[in-house]
């Protein structure tokens, strides 16, 4: 065992050595904020109920850092801490033994790339400062609870910083460049998803590209056909929009599940599959609940917005 490996187990045993009995449920409730599911709630809360702008930008941050950290797990094939010293490490997080490669941490870099994105949007010290916090904390669960190394954490910060920057800065000159037409807009949106899952086809990156691209030609859809949803209004009618598009959208997500797999069988499983009902997925959230939501008349249409968002500026908070 490299010297290196040898420091960061020590530390991650030191480190559990010190947490009381009450502090695991802690970690366990500050790691949850780095899983997919609060992504989903928060993403779904800024998207349905405050603004597209922000909601879209940090969407696109989190499932590119979600694709990068799959294919950057898979290029070095790290072990984890308690995979290297089963001894003395422990794994306070249940079913972590089945975990797979651990460098990078998604929590991690995941939490980066979106709280990052949000914060230099929102262009808010006290607002910053919470993100920062959570940042760190997310990657920190991740160590006490024994499922990464420290150096899984810092690089998994470091790559969800840069995509955070690369959101922030690049992006929105490359949507400037982008052609007027509808139509182009989802074409371009479906070569670069393509492009990016023929680089790295597999199972988990078809979930993040599949998913990107069903909400890039969601809002396409929904721009042209309604001109858009004013996603202001009332706290209770914006809590009742939450409610029902998170309780239709779990129903989509185990619809689609069930067709495919019961139309497929093990089929359903593959990358190519799996990227095509994720990007269902992805269309249902920037489309369909949309569209219901205005049928229902749990929102008000408002006029074509830009697509997809362009450069965020402060007026625009």
């Amino acid at each position: 065992m490299p010297d290196w490996i040898r420091w960061q187990i020590e530390g991650v045993v030191a480190l559990q050595a010190l947490q009381p009995p009450w502090a695991l449920p802690l970690w366990r409730a500050i790691t949850w904020l780095g899983e997919e599911q609060a992504f989903l709630l928060i993403l779904a809360a800024l998207l349905w109920g405050y603004r597209k702008r922000e909601a879209l930008y940090a969407a696109t941050a989190l499932l590119l850092g979600a694709y990068l950290t799959f294919v950057l797990k898979d290029l070095f094939a790290m072990p984890r801490p308690f995979q290297v010293a089963p001894d003395r490490v422990q794994v306070w997080l249940p079913g972590g033994e089945a975990l797979g490669y651990g460098l990078p941490s998604g929590h991690a870099l995941n939490a980066a790339a979106m709280w990052g994105t949000l914060a230099g949007m929102i262009r808010s010290g006290s607002f910053t400062l919470f993100a920062v916090l959570l940042i760190l904390l997310v990657g920190l669960s991740r160590i006490v609870l024994g499922v990464h190394f420290p150096h899984d954490v810092v690089a998994g910060w470091a790559v969800g910083a840069l995509v955070a920057l690369a959101t922030l800065h690049l992006f929105p000159r490359l949507v400037r460049r982008l052609p007027h037409s509808a139509l182009s807009k989802a074409a371009v949106a479906a070569g670069v998803a393509l492009a990016l899952f023929l680089l790295h086809p597999t199972r988990e990156t078809a979930v993040p590209l599949g998913a990107w691209l069903g909400m890039a030609w969601g809002v396409l859809v929904e721009s042209r056909a309604s001109g858009g949803l004013d996603p202001g209004g009332a706290w209770m009618q914006r809590g009742v929009r939450l409610s029902l598009g998170l309780v239709s959208l779990g129903a989509v997500y185990v619809l689609l599940g069930t067709v495919f797999t019961g139309l497929l069988g093990e089929a359903a499983g593959m990358p190519g599959l799996r990227l095509l009902r994720y990007l269902l997925v992805g269309l249902y959230v920037t489309a369909g609940a949309p569209l219901l939501f205005l049928r229902l008349g749990l929102a008000r249409p408002q006029g074509a917005i830009e697509v997809p968002p362009t450069d965020p500026s402060p007026r625009d908070l």
